[in-house]
């Protein structure tokens, strides 16, 4: 395994762009007080990040957009050298909503164009004034907006040169399958929650066959949700303290984060750890110098449970819910 090299550390995607493997997460960064989100982005910058991923649904692009500016004034950067990703909301599936929704992205992040535009999940949500999840009577709101229609929309902005690359998020095989079916434009990447108790080998494999790059979201199985978002006895919120992972950290001298952002590089797969704690996002940078041994691939695949953090329960009913 080759280390430290520019091939390990970007990853070619199907239109020729690389995208650094990587990125700054950004998601439940809006729980937290604005001036840390701003901080973050910047720290990671300072650490040597180039991919900052962020979402409309994230309400902190404002932020973002701030400390791109900021260290693009300082000279620090400059637009090219950063991987800006993005992402279409559930509520703007419509084929009117879809170029409102980026243009709401561009203003508050400060720029002309992303580098990486994605469907955030197949299923639409109604669009009822400013909510992200419109809801009566107890109830989701939900569109039947097909995602292939979607999907046509973000190669229209694809075209306007608005956006660079284009992809999904959250989508299954048999998703994959039907987009890729009848798409003018392949998805270059698709965006899903991958770690040791989520393993998805078939999805792993089934994207590298069809040249779709993955990036990987919650690596460390999202310990930072609030308490209503966690799963009970089948949540992956204490990965980072799992023993086999404690017992590889230990014999490379590494931390159990390190240990398990390398499992996503060391199989081509883009990472998207977050942070708001300068030490932490430093440390995760320090992941391109070491290699685990394939016993320790082996054992840290073999922690597989299905076990998942991100799941939208309230719409499961919905034909297009990507999860089983």
């Amino acid at each position: 395994m080759e280390l430290d090299t520019e091939a390990a550390r970007t990853i070619e995607l199907n239109d020729g762009a690389r995208m650094p493997t990587l990125g700054l997460g950004t998601w439940k960064s809006s729980h937290l007080p604005r001036t840390s989100v701003q901080g973050a982005v910047e720290a990671a910058i300072a650490a040597g990040y180039r991919h900052i991923d962020t979402a409309y649904s994230y309400c902190n692009e404002v932020e973002i957009g701030k400390a791109l500016r900021s260290k693009m004034q300082q000279c620090i950067i400059r637009r090219q050298d950063m991987f800006i990703v993005s992402k279409l909301w559930c509520t703007h599936h419509a084929p009117d909503h879809i170029p409102l929704c980026l243009n709401k992205s561009l203003k508050d992040l400060q720029l002309d164009y992303l580098d990486l535009y994605l469907v955030h999940f197949p299923v639409g949500l109604k669009k009822e004034g400013d909510e992200l999840f419109p809801m009566k009577d107890g109830e989701m709101l939900t569109s039947d907006i097909d995602y292939l229609d979607v999907w046509r929309g973000m190669e229209a902005l694809q075209a306007s040169g608005k956006v660079k690359s284009i992809g999904v998020s959250n989508f299954n095989i048999l998703q994959l399958e039907r987009l890729l079916s009848l798409c003018r434009v392949p998805p270059a990447v698709n965006q899903v929650e991958l770690h040791p108790y989520l393993v998805q080998t078939k999805l792993i494999e089934y994207c590298r066959s069809k040249n779709i790059a993955l990036t990987a979201y919650s690596p460390f199985g999202s310990p930072a949700r609030p308490p209503q978002l966690l799963r009970g006895d089948t949540d992956p919120k204490n990965l980072l303290e799992d023993p086999v992972i404690g017992d590889i950290a230990r014999k490379h001298r590494r931390s159990p984060a390190q240990i398990l952002l390398r499992y996503h590089v060391q199989q081509g797969i883009s990472v998207i750890p977050k942070s708001d704690k300068p030490h932490h996002i430093l440390e995760n940078t320090k992941i391109f110098d070491f290699c685990l041994t394939e016993e320790n691939m082996s054992a840290l695949r073999d922690l597989d449970r299905g076990w998942k953090a991100c799941v939208l329960d309230q719409i499961k009913c919905h034909p297009y819910y990507p999860f089983e």
